[in-house]
Parts: structure tokens; C-alpha cells; sequence
């Protein structure tokens, strides 16, 4: 599935980013990253699963509260979240191992952002489970341990996933 990106996304994500870096989680920030496009991709994403399926917690971007949050959305019961690659050209999704292993969530939904394309789009790639991901091996980035997925291996979005 692919969506097309306004401005309005973008600059609601720059927004959230700014207000983020405003917090103790946010105060360091990796060089050259565009954290904003992972922003879009989450709100785009979640949006369309929203008007496929009953989402019962909406997505809301980045939380600037300092409480890191359990999912990023809900369907059905299933804890729902969004894992994005922010360049075109990027071949996988590398959730971080922590994250995956402490705070485990049913469905993990992959999309890509296309900054190849005016105006941009973000691709929705399908899914995986947690026990998908950790089948795949560990690498480091940017001092950081992740699960290396391709984005080959998501599977497509069908009802049953989140029954």
C-alpha cells in the first residue's frame, strides 16, 4: 500500500520532534537522522490501519511526556506497533533488541519512507510478529543492538492478524 505525504504530516512531525528534544529522552538525538520521516510513517500508517480495521487506542506520534509508551496502537487486543525505514533506499528495519525483548508487542507493522517521489510516499511493507523478528540475527548502529529484518521478510496485513 502506498500513501501520499502532505505537508501537514511533515510539519506535524517536525513539530513533535522539536517538542521531544525538549524532554530528558529527547535531549540527545543521533546526528543526520531524520527521526521525522519515522514520525510520518507511524501517523500515515496508522491512519490507513484505522480505516481497515477497529482500532481501539489511536496512534498519537512521539510522546513528549516522558513516559514511554507500551504500543502504538491497538486493534482488536493486539498491541500494534510501527517500525519504519526513513530513506528509500533503506533495505531493512532494525527494531532495537531492548525493545523487542523488554516490551513486547503482538504485531509489528513496517512501512517506508519515499523521499524519491514529489510528492513523497510512505510504502506500507505488512507485518511481522515478535517471534519473527528475533529470528533474525543482531548487528549494532550507532552504538545501539537491533534485530537486522529485511524488509523482504514482512508479510501482507490480512484481518486475521490481529483477531
Amino acid at each position: 500500500m502506498r500513501l501520499q505525504v502532505k505537508q501537514e504530516d511533515i510539519d506535524f512531525a517536525k513539530k513533535q520532534i522539536t517538542e521531544f528534544e525538549k524532554t530528558d529522552a529527547g535531549s540527545w538525538r543521533y546526528k543526520g537522522v531524520e527521526a521525522w520521516r519515522g514520525i510520518v510513517c507511524e501517523m500515515l500508517t496508522a491512519k490507513w490501519l484505522a480505516e481497515q480495521y477497529t482500532v481501539t487506542h489511536d496512534a498519537k506520534g512521539l510522546d513528549t511526556s516522558g513516559v514511554a509508551d507500551d504500543y502504538d496502537l491497538i486493534i482488536g487486543s493486539k498491541k500494534v506497533e510501527i517500525k519504519s525505514a526513513t530513506k528509500n533506499y533503506f533495505k531493512k528495519i532494525m527494531p532495537k533488541i531492548h525493545d523487542i525483548n523488554d516490551k513486547p508487542k503482538d504485531i509489528y507493522v513496517g512501512a517506508k519512507y519515499d523521499e524519491t517521489v514529489e510528492p513523497n510516499c510512505i510504502d506500507i511493507l505488512g507485518y511481522l510478529t515478535r517471534d519473527d523478528i528475533r529470528e533474525y540475527p543482531i548487528d549494532k548502529n550507532m552504538g545501539a543492538s537491533y534485530y537486522d529484518v529485511p524488509i523482504s521478510a514482512f508479510k501482507p496485513i490480512t484481518k486475521e492478524i490481529f483477531e
